[in-house]
């Protein structure tokens, strides 16, 4: 993570190319920085070198763009639409996260909450139940915190689905309702969920829900009509009963 890298630097570069000891300032601007990378959507890393890992010296900051494929936006939408309540977990900084939350239309600031993987740390399962329903984004997560949040959304009486790819990811799949393993995923991954996305394409879920749904409906249908038709044949039947009867004299 950036500011574990940033913690680590004793030193960084001056203008002439020698090395010098790293400020209180120029570590601040070094955070601003990040943070104005990461509120354009970009994932940032910090560049050090150094033999020792708790004197390293410091040599810049680097934003990376990884968009979100162009059917990720509208999928996010028709999911929504349908009664599914979308939650980033990432391990991606604040403001990275929350900017491509936003883009993709499932993060409103005035809404929706966020909390760090620290926060989550820090809070007790009663603190975890009562802000769950209201997170959007959960940031600077590690694996066993998508555990965490799966347990705390299915106490609260949530069908949770949890996506993963990693090995750690195995025991929040396993314990989700419905487990979405990547198609490039790992082997434990896949082993544990009870679905896999093989094309990696979040609009593969989309098909998913939609067969899902047409089935429970037609099941539902078939009952009622079951039903109907039960309670209406007994009185078909009962009707030649009490029929009059006439005897001849």
């Amino acid at each position: 993570m950036f500011e574990a890298i940033l913690d680590s630097c004793a030193h960084t570069l001056a203008a002439d190319g020698t090395t010098v000891a790293l400020s209180d300032a120029a570590r601040d601007d070094a955070r601003e920085a990040a943070a104005a990378l990461g509120r354009s959507g970009l994932r940032v890393l910090a560049l050090a070198t150094g033999a020792q890992p708790e004197a390293l010296t410091y040599l810049g900051t680097v934003g990376i763009r990884d968009p979100p494929r162009p059917q990720v936006q509208g999928a996010i939408a028709t999911l929504r639409s349908s009664g599914v309540r979308v939650v980033m977990v990432t391990g991606d900084a604040q403001e990275t996260a929350l900017s491509i939350a936003s883009d993709l239309g499932f993060y409103e600031p005035s809404y929706h909450a966020s909390v760090s993987g620290t926060e989550l740390d820090a809070m007790s399962r009663a603190d975890l139940d009562a802000c769950v329903g209201s997170v959007a984004v959960f940031y600077r997560t590690s694996p066993r915190h998508k555990l965490l949040i799966v347990q705390a959304m299915q106490r609260a009486g949530d069908v949770t689905a949890m996506t993963g790819d990693g090995v750690n990811d195995a025991p929040a799949l396993k314990a989700a309702d419905i487990g979405v393993a990547m198609g490039c995923g790992t082997d434990v991954a896949k082993e544990a969920a009870d679905m896999v996305i093989v094309d990696d394409d979040l609009s593969t879920i989309n098909a998913a829900v939609e067969e899902g749904k047409a089935i429970y409906y037609n099941i539902k249908v078939c009952v009622c009509v079951a039903a109907a038709a039960v309670l209406f044949c007994p009185a078909c039947c009962l009707v030649p009963c009490f029929r009059p009867h006439y005897s001849s004299y």
